[in-house]
């Protein structure tokens, strides 16, 4: 049966192989290689460190979290707008297109952001990037490891290239 199973494997690896050489029509398989990258939100979070020892403790981020609203909010009125979070989104992640958009954080739907969804949003986000739960976010979490298939930027089966926090990053 090992045998078998061996010549079986043996004739399917050469057939691949001998396809591969002989320069038939068909396009082999190439995946790119995997790439380290850093999305707005971890460079901005990475920001959060006041103390320069390359983690951002839980306390660091609250208080720069509840700084950052303060900075969005430009009208002062508790909220951040459309057209605030679009400047704050520019400021903070460095495109005013910046992944998270405005509709992540406004869990009622009302088109402005307070400060208790801001920050549920962020407290989230520190959960999802906390991978080993010790509340402090190191360089490494801040990372994600990514791998786009040669000539598709994102699966057809909707697993495509994911965000920080694990999820799908919309078409580009």
């Amino acid at each position: 049966m090992r045998a078998h199973l061996l010549f079986f494997v043996i004739l399917l690896v050469g057939g691949t192989v001998a396809s591969a050489q002989s320069g038939g029509s068909e396009k082999s398989y190439a995946p790119s290689a995997p790439t380290i990258t850093a999305s707005p939100l971890a460079l901005a979070i990475a920001g959060f460190d006041r103390d320069g020892d390359q983690v951002v403790s839980r306390l660091e981020y609250d208080d720069q979290v509840r700084l950052s609203f303060a900075r969005g909010d430009r009208d002062g009125d508790g909220f951040i707008g459309l057209i605030e979070y679009s400047a704050w989104a520019e400021m903070a992640l460095g495109n005013s297109n910046a992944l998270p958009g405005p509709f992540n954080f406004d869990s009622n739907g009302d088109d402005k952001i307070s400060q208790s969804e801001f920050v549920a949003e962020f407290s989230r986000r520190f959960a999802a990037l906390d991978k080993n739960g010790d509340a402090r976010l190191t360089r490494s979490e801040l990372v994600t490891l990514v791998a786009i298939p040669s000539g598709d930027r994102h699966h057809r089966n909707g697993r495509g290239i994911r965000d920080e926090s694990g999820g799908p990053l919309p078409p580009p």
